[in-house]
This record gives structure tokens, C-alpha cells and sequence, in this order.
């Protein structure tokens, strides 16, 4: 059987999430990426446009938002470089946090591609309902790794 055919193999050589998550160079490509992706969408959002190109205007502006905000996001999370680099931010969450971090950025992304795909098979009510859990699932991910870390940093001065 051919190498790229065999499951075993092609398992042992995907790369482990918690190694991807730990690389600090995600905090560069997040944080670079996550900016200009939402800085482009908000300015095209902005710009003025009629009839046709209106819709497709805001619509690539929104996607380009849906997807700047969780690469945002995982910059963030991203480990910290050393402290002189430019990307040193203070912000050191722990693997768990950046797994839910990670996980709700996913169920971020996956929200216009749900939309896209689901609204022309004629069930709008239903994908509206599934992209809407699907958003704030992903928020209520994102938001409790941040927090869980904001509270570990603000309890941890007072226990000395």
C-alpha cells in the first residue's frame, strides 16, 4: 500500500496540536494576520459601494472579520516571546486555556462557512440557529481562556 494511503502513517506524521499551540511564531502570524484581516474588512465595510457590489461588499468585509478575530485571538494566546521582542505582551495562558481558545477560534471560523453552505439549501431558520450557537459557543470558548487567565494573574500578587 502506498505511504500516503496508510492511515497509521499519515496519523504519525500529523503535527501534535499542543506543539503548534506552544510555538511562539504563532504569536507573530496571529497578531499580524488577526490586524489586518479585520482592519481591511472594517475598511471595506466602510467604503462606499451601490447596487450589486453592496451585498458582496459587506459580505467579504464580514468574512474577512469572522476570520480576522480568531487568528487575533490566537496570537494572543500564543506564547510569549522573550522579553525585549516586539510581540512581548505579558499574556501567558496555560495549554488548557489555549485549547479553548483554540477550539472556540475554530467554532468562530466555522460560522460563515455554515452560513455559506447552509442557507442555499433553504433551511434559513435552521442555519441561523446553528451559526448563532455556533458563534457563541465559540465567544464563550475564547472568552474563558482569556478570563481564566486574568483572574489567575490578578489572584497571584496577593498570595505573596
Amino acid at each position: 500500500m502506498d505511504r500516503f494511503m496508510d492511515v497509521g502513517h499519515v496519523a504519525e506524521t500529523l503535527p501534535d496540536l499542543s506543539e503548534a499551540l506552544n510555538d511562539p511564531r504563532l504569536r507573530q502570524f496571529g497578531l499580524v494576520g488577526g490586524v489586518v484581516l479585520v482592519a481591511v474588512g472594517a475598511f471595506l465595510s466602510l467604503a462606499p459601494a451601490s447596487g450589486q457590489w453592496l451585498f458582496w461588499s459587506y459580505a467579504v468585509a464580514a468574512t474577512l472579520v469572522f476570520l480576522g478575530v480568531p487568528l487575533l485571538c490566537l496570537g494572543l494566546a500564543a506564547p510569549d516571546p522573550e522579553p525585549g521582542s516586539l510581540f512581548h505582551l505579558g499574556i501567558e495562558l496555560t495549554t488548557t486555556q489555549r485549547r479553548a481558545v483554540a477550539l472556540g477560534s475554530l467554532c468562530i471560523t466555522v460560522t460563515p462557512i455554515v452560513l455559506a453552505v447552509g442557507t442555499p439549501l433553504g433551511l434559513p431558520s435552521l442555519v441561523l440557529a446553528i451559526a448563532a450557537a455556533t458563534a457563541i459557543l465559540g465567544s464563550v470558548l475564547v472568552l474563558t481562556g482569556f478570563v481564566a487567565w486574568t483572574s489567575a494573574a490578578i489572584a497571584e500578587p496577593s498570595r505573596h
